[in-house]
């Protein structure tokens, strides 16, 4: 044990035997490759090396992350490469030239083992199985450069190369249903270079996948929703969503014809973001995490506007006159409430019941948009909305029950809203003729509800009201994406 201690080299050593390159190699080859080894760490936007320096050590990532890019004879910049998983850095330079073509920097703080390359070649020639694994990561490399070719001359558009590079940096194949996180650790700006966009060009496409309930972003976080990358429609038949070809004959921002579904489906969001303003503004004055719900409440109150918007520029029937205006007057005292800066118990009130006559409102909108559809396929649609809603819904329930003012009203409504929502989830189980990502998806909405309500009941291990809070609010926020997600695979049956 104390010669373990003592041993200088251990470090590369269990960084080495650990990875996914040398693992399960002869003692002897990992022994020589630790003797030419260095553990090197570097803190953020740190140069590695420069193109024209030459190929002594080669580099292998551990953790961070780094990004290789060239300079054009133009002179411009383009990003080559974000790496920020474990890694061999630049392998077709330390295999096949004497000098770097691209230079290497950290993004992140960095933590890389550096071999000596003359001793990697040898172990490479005289050992078949790291031999193979240096093969299979070049042409893994290979395969993507040639696949980015195609993207480019073949007509894909930006969502599509965009949602690629998510799904390439995810890795492993995604599961049916349930959400695969992708952690952005790079600035947009260099991301968007790597796939050769503007920054602009970035949020608008990220912004369609999202659109698309094909991704959330919280931040640096993006959850891919693993089941709305199916095409989903009736039958057997399964292929993946994509973006190939630019639509023709559409002038930039027209607004295509809604169909019933999605007609249901916007309906149905003014009603969730009815609750999630009233969770974000009562985050702010209960001081739990202020800063982020404040600026999640003014995203959530520009949301609502474009939502709003998109209905008004759409020809609806006149039925829906009198229903939407009512949303349009109650929507400037709703968002006027939230920005007094004054707290009272009358201004706590005041808030949630504006909040439930506004869910009220909009949500007779959504039962008339589906009713008016006269498809049993938008009547799931909003089945499956009114759950999205009470997801929500009940985690304001929690939030405001803080004040003894609302604690009576508010414990009567609890239990007819979480039975609503187990009700709710059968009914769509018993549809029948599902495609089998949607019945995976509901197995996903079961076993997040489930989670969720064990958190809202108190236990020994939640230290103070702050964290309880922060806890539910967060499992509230898992089950709402696995709900969207329902929806919006109900909404695409209806097209």
């Amino acid at each position: 044990m104390n010669a373990r201690i003592k041993d200088p080299s251990r470090a590369q050593r269990e960084l080495l035997s650990g990875s996914k390159f040398f693992a399960g190699l002869p003692s002897a080859v990992i022994n020589d490759l630790v003797t030419a080894s260095r553990v090197l760490e570097l803190s953020a936007n740190r140069t590695l090396y420069e193109a024209g320096e030459p190929v002594r050590e080669a580099y292998l990532l551990f953790n961070g992350s780094v990004k290789r890019s060239t300079t054009t004879p133009g002179g411009a910049s383009k990003v080559l490469e974000i790496v920020q998983s474990e890694q061999l850095l630049s392998l077709a330079e330390v295999f096949g030239a004497t000098h770097y073509a691209s230079t290497c920097s950290s993004i992140t703080r960095a933590l890389l083992v550096a071999i000596d390359n003359r001793k990697l070649r040898v172990a490479t020639q005289n050992h078949h199985d790291l031999s193979n694994r240096i093969i299979e990561a070049l042409a893994q490399r290979q395969f993507a450069t040639e696949l980015g070719a195609a993207s480019h001359h073949y007509g894909l558009t930006g969502a599509q190369r965009l949602l690629d590079y998510l799904l390439e940096m995810a890795g492993e194949r995604a599961a049916l249903a349930g959400e695969t996180t992708v952690v952005l650790k790079a600035s947009k700006k260099v991301i968007a270079a790597r796939i050769d966009m503007t920054p602009e060009s970035f949020s608008r496409n990220l912004r369609e996948l999202s659109d698309n309930g094909i991704l959330v972003v919280d931040g640096r976080n993006v959850h891919i929703q693993n089941a709305a990358l199916l095409d989903t429609v009736r039958g057997e038949t399964k292929q993946r969503l994509n973006f190939c070809r630019k639509r023709k004959g559409n002038s930039p921002g027209a607004e295509s014809p809604l169909s019933t579904g999605m007609l249901v489906n916007m309906c149905g969001r003014l009603r969730v973001l009815s609750q999630r303003m009233a969770i974000a503004w009562c985050m702010v004055v209960s001081a739990i995490a202020p800063q982020k719900a404040l600026i999640k409440l003014n995203q959530l109150e520009k949301e609502f506007e474009r939502n709003l918007d998109r209905l008004d520029q759409h020809e609806l029937a006149i039925e829906f006159a009198d229903k939407f205006a009512l949303i349009k007057a109650l929507w400037p005292q709703y968002r006027q409430l939230m920005r007094v800066e004054e707290i009272s118990v009358q201004r706590v009130e005041e808030v949630f019941e504006l909040s439930e006559e506004l869910l009220k409102a909009t949500d007779a909108l959504t039962g008339h948009a589906a009713d008016l559809g006269g498809l049993p396929a938008a009547h799931y649609v909003n089945i499956a909305g009114r759950n999205r809603m009470l997801s929500q819904r009940i985690g304001k329930f929690f939030l405001f029950r803080e004040w003894a003012c609302l604690d009576e009203k508010i414990a009567a409504l609890i239990p007819p809203s979480c039975q609503e929502f187990e009700n709710n989830l059968q009914a769509l189980g018993k549809t029948g003729n599902t495609p089998s990502e949607v019945d995976a998806q509901l197995g996903i909405v079961a076993s997040q509800w489930q989670k969720f309500i064990r958190t809202l009941c108190p236990d020994i291990s939640y230290v103070g009201r702050t964290q309880h809070s922060r806890l539910v609010v967060a499992e509230g926020e898992r089950l709402l994406r696995s709900v969207d997600t329902t929806v919006k695979l109900f909404e695409r049956l209806t097209q």
